[in-house]
């Protein structure tokens, strides 16, 4: 796809999501996740946790959106593992030269097959999985031959997949379980969802979406604290694959994937973003160590209420950072 035929919008949720991972990293990055969920500013802390956790599954909805076309050949399976290896080597480096770690040559070998050598790279173990076989997953679906069918395979994975991860928390009180074998299967069920948009490209009134989205991340904060019950966050509305951001992500996606940006300038800046967001986030693994390291060292006293009014800056530094870094990288070694 040259410059020419991108589309804005796309690039506008891609480099939203990639805001939005950032961000999330700055709850796990500070104190929120040990400080109880009192008063006002953790409701506000709250609303944005969770209003930021359609992140990945706007990743995943943008790959099934995106790669609903793609079909199993060379061209397409050589183009992940350099950039993997690439930041696993940075990571590696910066472990060694900065905080001082002590392996053999083998364990650090290993650490980049294994994916731990950066410390963010559980998505890449998760992705890999899904881009070997997209391919295979098109050709299923658009060998469905009704929108109707379709809908009810995607029924049939929310049913498995995200009620799943939704109900079977402190919600149900295991009155209401839903049997949860085939929650890790989420993945599918985004690239499913992102194949029917591209597919039926569905549109939706823009205030109606935002106004939804709103009220379902306060529905999101009203459980978490009721089942806190005073003490720290217990995920009581659950993660990735919960039904309720699986609404949250499809709202979200829908008001931004097909909005078209007039300047150029900001249209170029959408798409590189875009481009780089992969790197980006394995990058932010880095450059959040950097960034809060530095910051938290400095700012010891400071309780999770003072910090969250540091977030956009902490959030910022660490993109542009991040983002830098990725530039660098594109410059010096083009995988692309």
């Amino acid at each position: 796809m040259t410059s020419n035929e991108r589309h804005s919008g796309l690039d506008i949720v891609r480099t939203l999501a990639t805001l939005l991972v950032l961000s999330v990293h700055f709850f796990g990055n500070t104190y929120f996740y040990t400080t109880p969920l009192i008063g006002k500013n953790m409701h506000l802390e709250t609303f944005f946790r969770m209003s930021f956790m359609i992140c990945v599954p706007l990743f995943l909805i943008l790959t099934g959106y995106l790669q609903a076309n793609k079909i199993p050949n060379k061209n397409y399976y050589k183009k992940i593992l350099p950039i993997i290896i690439i930041y696993s080597l940075l990571s590696i480096l910066y472990t060694k030269i900065f905080r001082d770690e002590d392996k053999s040559v083998l364990e650090y070998i290993y650490s980049i097959f294994n994916f731990s050598a950066n410390g963010y790279s559980w998505y890449i173990n998760m992705y890999i999985g899904l881009f070997l076989i997209s391919p295979f997953l098109n050709i299923l679906f658009k060998n469905i031959p009704t929108r109707k069918i379709k809908l009810v395979l995607i029924g049939i994975l929310l049913l498995i997949t995200s009620l799943p991860n939704f109900l079977n928390t402190y919600i149900s009180n295991k009155i209401f379980f839903s049997a949860d074998y085939w929650v890790q299967m989420y993945p599918i069920t985004y690239y499913f969802i992102g194949s029917f948009l591209k597919e039926y490209q569905i549109r939706i009134n823009k205030s109606f979406g935002i106004i939804i989205f709103v009220i379902l991340s306060i529905i999101e904060v009203w459980i978490e604290f009721f089942y806190a019950k005073g003490g720290n966050i217990v995920f009581a509305t659950g993660s990735y694959p919960s039904l309720i951001i699986v609404f949250q992500s499809i709202i979200f996606f829908l008001i931004f994937y097909d909005l078209d940006v007039k300047y150029k300038v900001f249209k170029k800046l959408f798409a590189l973003i875009s481009i780089l967001s992969l790197d980006i986030y394995l990058a932010s693994f880095i450059t959040d160590k950097i960034v809060y390291g530095y910051f938290l060292d400095k700012h010891s006293n400071y309780t999770q209420q003072i910090l969250f009014f540091y977030a956009p800056v902490l959030v910022v530094s660490t993109f542009i950072l991040a983002f830098s870094l990725a530039v660098i990288r594109n410059k010096l070694i083009r995988i692309r």
